[in-house]
């Protein structure tokens, strides 16, 4: 079933002042103000895109190209390899309508010997297009940080801070893991747990962004309560924006910055006390009800939207996949977001 966005009121707003450059969305820094600009969202259409026998648990997506997009299946074993798979999706501004996703290509994510991954070995969570290339992570019993060739061939394995390795009682912790990762606009890759390591508090989710020496950073990003973190993209150096779901239906994503966060990198334990990622919901699936919403797991980026004469603001799609766990069908949730000019 199609809900459409005819007439459809804005779902969510987000308290922070904005500017926008050429092509990208920028915030001033400072705390978000009550009152000032907001940036609004609203939902606009779904597709189910056609399947094919090993399409399925579609976890990550991310843009490649104009309209071309990498999605990446949670599966290792069950109905292929550790796969991903290319394909094309357009968008109409004119009728606010997607068009049908189709495959363009994909390919196998391949292990440090260039070897397929047994079943088990990897569970992937999410994707993003860098360096020619693809950064993936996997959570689960077995979660890294990899990169890796368009074809799906090693590249290297990012390492992971001391807290963060898995022993009994400390480091990423199962399904409350590794669940996300982002690029920023330098390249700088950022990755997100759903929840707490073993020793912090269960709704400390870290945000991790890789350097060299001084340029690494970790701050806490608070879920909700009975929320997990399911994946972060980039809008800028400083913001994201972070996807949540919970049981049944109730998936949010909000917008969030380490601007005015502590910062705990290299931290070993937290205690809960520190000041975590100020987060300002942008969409909620709640005012939706006849959307099947589908378990929203990843989200891309799309085109920004024509200018149009005399419009206050910017429009930039953003992109939601579903994880089926071929239970039912992967689906594209459009969502705009309206960035105010300044």
């Amino acid at each position: 079933m199609r809900l459409r966005s005819w007439g459809a009121a804005f779902v969510s707003a987000l308290a922070v002042s904005l500017t926008i450059g050429s092509g990208v969305a920028t915030a001033v820094p400072g705390s978000p103000v009550p009152g000032q600009s907001m940036a609004t969202s609203r939902y606009v259409d779904t597709e189910i895109v056609p399947g094919i026998p090993s399409f399925g648990a579609i976890s990550g997506i991310d843009q490649t190209a104009n309209g071309d997009y990498a999605m990446i299946s949670t599966d290792v074993g069950r109905a292929g390899p550790a796969r991903f798979y290319t394909t094309h999706i357009d968008y109409y501004p004119s009728v606010g309508q997607l068009g049908i996703p189709r495959f363009t290509g994909g390919g196998t994510v391949l292990s440090p010997l260039n070897l397929p991954l047994l079943p088990g070995d990897a569970q992937f969570e999410g994707i993003r297009s860098v360096g020619g290339g693809y950064v993936v992570v996997s959570g689960g019993a077995h979660q890294f940080v990899r990169q890796i060739g368009p074809f799906g061939t090693f590249v290297r394995d990012l390492p992971l801070p001391a807290a963060w390795r898995p022993t009994r009682t400390a480091g990423v912790n199962g399904q409350k893991g590794l669940t996300g990762v982002a690029v920023g606009p330098r390249g700088q890759i950022s990755v997100i747990t759903a929840g707490g390591l073993r020793q912090d508090p269960g709704n400390a989710a870290r945000l991790l962004t890789f350097g060299s020496g001084r340029g690494q950073s970790e701050y806490v990003y608070r879920t909700d309560p009975d929320k997990v973190a399911a994946d972060v993209i980039a809008v800028n150096s400083t913001d994201y924006l972070v996807l949540e779901r919970g049981r049944g239906r109730v998936t949010s994503i909000y917008w969030a910055t380490t601007r005015g966060a502590d910062a705990v990198t290299g931290k070993a334990k937290l205690s809960g006390s520190e000041k975590a990622m100020p987060k300002t919901e942008i969409f909620s699936a709640n005012p939706l009800p006849n959307l099947v919403t589908g378990n929203m797991s990843g989200m891309a980026w799309g085109n920004w939207l024509p200018d149009v004469r005399g419009q206050n603001y910017r429009a930039r799609m953003l992109y939601v996949v579903t994880n089926n766990m071929f239970a039912g069908p992967t689906r594209v949730h459009a969502i705009e977001v309206r960035f105010p000019r300044r």
